[in-house]
């Protein structure tokens, strides 16, 4: 809810980053609502608190999802963490290794996802609602804020499945994808 989140100015010095992604393939068309490629940016501060520090949202063809992940992750740094999840079956293992490939030189970690996407966001809701998620101040804040206001009604959960996932790989509560 959007209560639960306290804007801030800046995150604190030492906080530990990672970037989560919700991945989809599809630009807007006329008429069309599809789903967005979205990018949760997570950090732990020194203190415990969790910080979203960016979240990114956007619609794109395959290539130019992949050019502009690879772009944010260089602005990023490399002591950002990145995040990807991997569907099931040989062609998400696939997709999975082709990301980290992409994404030499950097921390990856390819999360397999299980549970649907309420359970999976129920941790990052806990600490929310207790008041352990701060925001960094940004022009992304109010589509953010609306989504979690609504979510698990929302059309669209995005930026909620970024968070939980961002979380969950900050936590190292994953499993990490063995063939690469």
């Amino acid at each position: 809810k959007r209560r639960w989140f306290e804007i801030i100015g800046a995150a604190p010095a030492g906080t530990r980053w990672v970037r989560y992604w919700d991945l989809a393939a599809t630009k807007a068309k006329l008429g069309s609502d599809p789903p967005y490629t979205a990018g949760c940016k997570l950090g732990q501060a020194p203190d415990g608190t969790f910080i979203i520090g960016d979240m990114e949202r956007f619609r794109d063809d395959g290539v130019e999802v992949r050019k502009s992940i690879r772009f944010i992750a260089i602005d990023d740094g490399p002591s950002c963490m990145i995040g990807l999840p991997q569907d099931p079956g040989q062609a998400g293992k696939v997709q999975a290794r082709d990301y980290v490939r992409m994404l030499a030189g950097f921390i990856v970690k390819v999360l397999i996802e299980s549970g649907d996407k309420i359970t999976r966001a129920e941790p990052i809701a806990a600490q929310s609602e207790a008041g352990n998620v701060k925001i960094v101040r940004g022009k992304w804040n109010e589509e953010f804020l609306a989504e979690a206001n609504d979510f698990p009604g929302s059309k669209h959960k995005d930026q909620g499945d970024a968070l939980s996932g961002a979380f969950t790989t900050l936590l190292g509560v994953h499993t990490v994808f063995a063939g690469v």
